[in-house]
């Protein structure tokens, strides 16, 4: 696995995060556009039940596009909340050769979105699933 190093901005956006949301981060993820939070199982209910403006708070203070994820012991079921705001209508994954490959099916409007300027958002989720899961690739069906 790889080490995760966590500079003062992430810091700061774990606090605003644990702030405005009310329940305990489990990680955070971020790129230039996209700041990823993940909860613990079961808590995104809770999340909105303490504060309904959460997102859009978020989005607020800390302007990049804001996505939570619940996380999960379960690969598939984790990937699927990760992608889960682009209409996930299919997820593959192969285990091969000791190497796990993802491909995820979403709207087509939404392929875009999930892969992102130069691909920096498809990386972001793929790290993401990475500090939980040994994977090798998460890719986007076209």
């Amino acid at each position: 696995m790889n080490e995760i190093t966590v500079d003062n901005e992430t810091m700061a956006h774990i606090a605003i995060f644990e702030k405005i949301a009310r329940i305990e981060l489990m990680e955070c993820v971020e790129n230039e556009d996209m700041i990823l939070f993940v909860v613990g199982e079961h808590k995104m209910a809770e999340m909105f039940r303490k504060n309904k403006e959460v997102i859009s708070q978020l989005k607020e203070k800390i302007n990049k596009h804001i996505l939570v994820a619940e996380v999960s012991r379960d690969l598939l079921t984790f990937v699927r909340n990760i992608f889960f705001r682009y209409g996930v209508n299919e997820i593959q994954i192969s285990w091969k050769n000791n190497r796990t490959d993802i491909v995820v099916g979403v709207k087509p409007e939404e392929i875009g979105k999930v892969i992102g300027k130069e691909g920096k958002n498809i990386k972001l989720f793929k790290d993401a699933v990475s500090r939980y899961f040994n994977v090798n690739s998460i890719s986007v069906k076209q």
